[in-house]
């Protein structure tokens, strides 16, 4: 019985995996709305830009390209009491340089940045060309400007 219900996992995985992959080869983007700054989920389940977070990631490339450190930009936003995308007083490194490095903010869309590697433990990895990847240009309405983010992207390497 058990080895029944494991073939059922596998193939209700391998589904989903190919459902997936197929709306990603359509350019279609999903990101986990309750923790993804600046966008809202539209009627249609695109992103639509929620204005008051955009300003808040405006202001965290604003204060980088000021030259302000990662712990400069923590220090400001929890300073003023800005919450983080998860609704945190505290703001961690790892979600700042997040904003700054996610394409998704230029109004593109880097899809299958990670995938399953085992469908029982559900294990993700991140995806270093195992599996194929899809780059969406002009997704949808950009929160900074391409140029903004690529300055952004040279000063942070």
């Amino acid at each position: 019985m058990s080895s029944l219900a494991q073939e059922e996992s596998r193939n209700i995985s391998e589904n989903t995996t190919w459902g997936q992959r197929k709306r990603f080869a359509d350019g279609k983007v999903s990101v986990p709305f309750g923790r993804f700054l600046g966008y809202d989920r539209g009627e249609n389940g695109g992103l639509v830009v929620n204005p008051g977070q955009a300003a808040i990631v405006r202001k965290i490339y604003s204060l980088f390209l000021q030259g302000k450190t990662l712990h400069g930009i923590k220090r400001i936003l929890e300073g003023e009491g800005i919450l983080s995308p998860s609704g945190k007083k505290s703001w961690s490194l790892t979600t700042i340089r997040s904003i700054l490095t996610n394409e998704k903010y230029k109004g593109d869309a880097l899809l299958q940045k990670s995938f399953t590697v085992d469908f029982l433990t559900k294990k993700k990895r991140k995806n270093e060309g195992e599996v194929q990847q899809y780059y969406v240009e002009g997704a949808h309405e950009a929160i900074v400007t391409p140029a903004i983010f690529e300055m952004v992207i040279c000063e942070s390497h």
